[in-house]
């Protein structure tokens, strides 16, 4: 089959030029928004897990803590550095998925500034970076700061109680007379 140069001819209407680029823009607008769902379920699926560890740790500890500073003092000391490095740990991540979470937010605003006529998303996802404080992901990233700060007032208690011997630890006798 013998092709001539003229079956190889470009359409150069610019209306189907503009189509061709639209349709491109949109699905690259997709891949974009898909992404950003991607990292703010990743970022949940993260923060439940860490909340829930903390969560078990501390109340395993609350329930042995009588026997383990009569039993085992060294453990009484560590699970509290323990669950201060987890939480430590924990802040870090949560602060970088924020991070990501941003910037591909920033994306998505920018990309519907060029796309969206009505600018809905551009407009909203604007308002979470004016009021972070107002964002759940951007509040849960410090959750962990109340985890290591609730780590150290037990690890200090415990210290108290094992070289001083004041009892200022009272969570079993307090939850006996409730």
């Amino acid at each position: 089959m013998d092709m001539k140069g003229d079956d190889l001819k470009v359409n150069d209407d610019p209306e189907s030029e503009k189509n061709w680029q639209r349709t491109c823009d949109m699905e690259n607008f997709k891949i974009v928004a898909e992404h950003f769902r991607q990292d703010v379920r990743e970022f949940w699926t993260r923060a439940n897990f860490f909340l829930l560890a903390q969560t078990a740790l501390f109340s395993a500890f609350v329930a042995v803590y009588p026997s383990l500073i009569s039993e085992q003092i060294v453990v009484g000391i560590v699970v509290p550095v323990f669950g201060m490095a987890l939480a430590i740990f924990w802040y870090f991540v949560l602060r970088g998925a924020v991070f990501w979470i941003e910037q591909w937010r920033n994306q998505m605003i920018k990309l519907s500034k060029e796309l969206d006529r009505f600018q809905c998303y551009a407009e909203i996802e604007t308002l979470v970076n004016k009021r972070r404080f107002q964002s759940p992901s951007y509040l849960t990233q410090f959750l962990p700061l109340g985890f290591v700060a609730v780590w150290l007032m037990m690890l200090v208690l415990v210290i108290l109680k094992v070289f001083v011997g004041q009892n200022l630890f009272c969570f079993h006798t307090c939850i006996v007379k409730i």
